[in-house]
């Protein structure tokens, strides 16, 4: 007869003992599942990033009430600290919200609210803004630049901001 007691303590005792995961790591490993999903899920609830919002003030005493507006010229629109083209979101009883769709120049924000113009006080040469509709806008010290240089994004005007800032 052979001795097999011998033989089982032998084999056990060269095989490897795993090793042990600490307690707390499978609550580590929840807590951080947790936290990430909150990371991604609540800016996603909460409506996301909002827009920023910047004004720019309406011309003052400008185009033709103080003389006359020169001929429009891409340099002209060139000079413009500020040039964006922008979409009517919001009319109301004195003020405008545009939402910026493109800037040429400086920086803007997401969002402008200008001062609407006056129909029946204005001298044509500011831009009456209208809900929907597209505008090309350029700007000077915060102020609006009118005489042309800012108006509803036509062909001729968009020409005319294409030269100035190679679109």
């Amino acid at each position: 007869m052979t001795d097999t007691t011998t033989t089982l303590a032998a084999a056990e005792a060269t095989t490897p003992a795993r090793p042990r995961i600490p307690r707390w790591m499978p609550l580590a490993g929840a807590a951080a599942a947790v936290a990430i999903a909150a990371a991604i899920v609540a800016p996603l609830a909460l409506g996301g990033t909002q827009p920023t919002v910047e004004q720019l003030a309406a011309p003052e005493g400008g185009g033709l009430a103080s003389g006359s507006c020169l001929a429009l010229d891409a340099a002209t629109i060139a000079a413009q600290e500020q040039a964006f083209a922008a979409t009517v979101l919001e009319v109301g009883d004195d003020t405008v919200l545009l939402e910026v769709t493109d800037v040429f120049a400086g920086e803007v924000a997401d969002r402008v609210e200008v001062t609407q113009v006056d129909a029946v006080s204005s001298d044509f040469s500011d831009v009456p803004f209208e809900v929907g509709a597209d505008y090309l806008v350029g700007a000077l010290d915060g102020t609006i630049t009118g005489c042309g240089v800012s108006g509803a994004d036509s062909p001729e005007l968009r020409a005319f901001y294409d030269e100035a800032f190679g679109g």
